[in-house]
């Protein structure tokens, strides 16, 4: 499994590849400052111009537009909360990468100088994510939502693969939904399965501090409860505080953030979860079958 700083880098390798398509294959540069038709066209960012595109080039274009403004957004979430001369040099690059990919007005008199300079650019952000803290280097992290836990709530008995050790974090959309569930659901069956999960988590919380995370199954299976909710308007900007999908998948982020250097998966059986995770990029699994 890759960590989150893996898949990240992923994502920048296949922007890289499209960059060079849309540069070297679709695109020509001129001279915007040589005389013609009576007048001299001179700009700020620069007297060389992109010439017109065909339709494939086009194409190239807005996938590649697409793929970057996804890849931005989970960047800056990650590295929200860096000190202000790392986001400005973010946001400096990124302007970088967005005039070339929208081949706006450039000082670059040819395309593969263009396509260099915008690598270079689109690395130092991936570079950024070196400065992230080390929480939980290693570790294998999934953070289950709520029907993952109600379709097996043995959670002790957990397993992915051939992982040897794990980490579970439960984040306040869970057990806010759980808390709810053990009161309200129409469900009998629903109800005494939330009333299980919250009794389990109140006496892991026994052995320690849940925040700081408790062993489930020594030397196996650690629980942590995350205590704050994700701030919605540092997250993703196509998510909904308004939906509890999209705060679950907005923790999720923050757990990411804080464990840059781990593999992160969410669980879940739910299919338009499941969809909005894929979305985002966040890798997911389907919760162990009950033994």
């Amino acid at each position: 499994m890759r960590t989150v700083v893996a898949n990240l880098r992923e994502m920048a390798e296949e922007i890289e590849k499209l960059l060079e398509d849309l540069l070297l294959n679709h695109s020509s540069i001129y001279d915007m400052s040589e005389p013609g038709e009576g007048f001299v066209i001179v700009s700020q960012y620069g007297h060389y111009a992109y010439q017109d595109m065909g339709d494939s080039g086009r194409q190239v274009q807005s996938r590649v537009l697409d793929d970057y403004r996804h890849f931005y957004a989970l960047l800056s979430v990650l590295l929200s909360g860096q000190p202000k001369d790392t986001l400005e040099k973010l946001s400096e690059a990124d302007d970088v990468v967005i005039r070339t990919i929208e081949q706006q007005s450039t000082w670059e008199k040819e395309t593969h100088t263009a396509l260099s300079k915008a690598v270079t650019a689109l690395q130092s952000q991936v570079d950024r994510l070196k400065h992230l803290y080390n929480f939980s280097a290693g570790e294998c992290i999934y953070v289950p939502d709520t029907n993952a836990l109600l379709y097996n709530p043995a959670i002790e008995s957990w397993t992915f693969g051939s992982q040897e050790r794990l980490r579970l974090i439960l984040v306040p959309t869970v057990l806010s939904e759980l808390d709810s569930l053990k009161i309200n659901h129409r469900n009998e069956t629903v109800r005494q399965k939330a009333e299980l999960l919250i009794r389990k988590i109140k006496e892991y919380r026994r052995r320690g501090n849940l925040t700081k995370g408790v062993p489930i199954v020594t030397g196996r299976t650690e629980l942590l409860a995350v205590a704050t909710e994700p701030r919605m308007d540092k997250s993703l900007p196509w998510l909904d505080p308004q939906n509890n999908d999209d705060r679950f998948l907005a923790a999720v982020l923050e757990v990411m953030r804080t464990c840059p250097w781990s593999p992160v998966t969410v669980v879940t059986r739910d299919i338009n979860l499941q969809n909005k995770a894929e979305f985002a990029r966040i890798p997911f699994v389907e919760p162990p079958e009950q033994l």
